[in-house]
């Protein structure tokens, strides 16, 4: 049997990419946001701390790796969903942070439940020692790509 080439490689990984579905999700509020805005809802309920209830837009471009400008681009619906709310910065009022309301929390935790369910089942479907290595091939992937990229 011949070897593959690096090539031959190349092509089945791309492939193998573009057949990776995208998580269908059950929370039928869901459907009203974008997967940027609930992936900026769960970003912020994982960052939200007891002593830090809020991020500047600022910090939140930074996350997700997108302009202030596509920051801004995402809060508007949020907020007017009442996911989200802008609160001055105590320490510096040209500052503005945002933060989740409790319907936006709620939204949040179960976006991240359903996820963790999903993962659960890919663990028990890999098995424990298919699971490790996937886990390990893929922290290596980040890697690279952040490396190629400069991320």
């Amino acid at each position: 049997m011949k070897e593959k080439t690096s090539l031959d490689l190349t092509q089945d990984l791309f492939q193998l990419m573009k057949q990776f579905p995208r998580p269908k999700l059950k929370q039928s509020s869901c459907d009203e946001l974008t997967r940027s805005e609930y992936e900026l809802l769960v970003m912020l309920v994982m960052k939200i701390t007891e002593d830090n209830k809020a991020l500047t837009a600022t910090e939140i471009s930074n996350l997700l790796q997108i302009t202030p400008a596509g920051v801004t681009h995402l809060i508007n619906p949020l907020e007017e969903a009442g996911f989200i709310e802008r609160l001055n910065d105590p320490n510096d009022r040209r500052v503005v942070l945002i933060g989740l309301t409790d319907k936006g929390t709620e939204m949040a935790e179960g976006l991240i439940a359903e996820v963790q369910e999903k993962l659960i089942g890919l663990v028990n479907h890999l098995g424990e020692e298919d699971s490790k290595t996937l886990i390990r091939l893929m922290s290596k992937a980040i890697e690279y790509f952040a490396v190629q990229f400069g991320t």
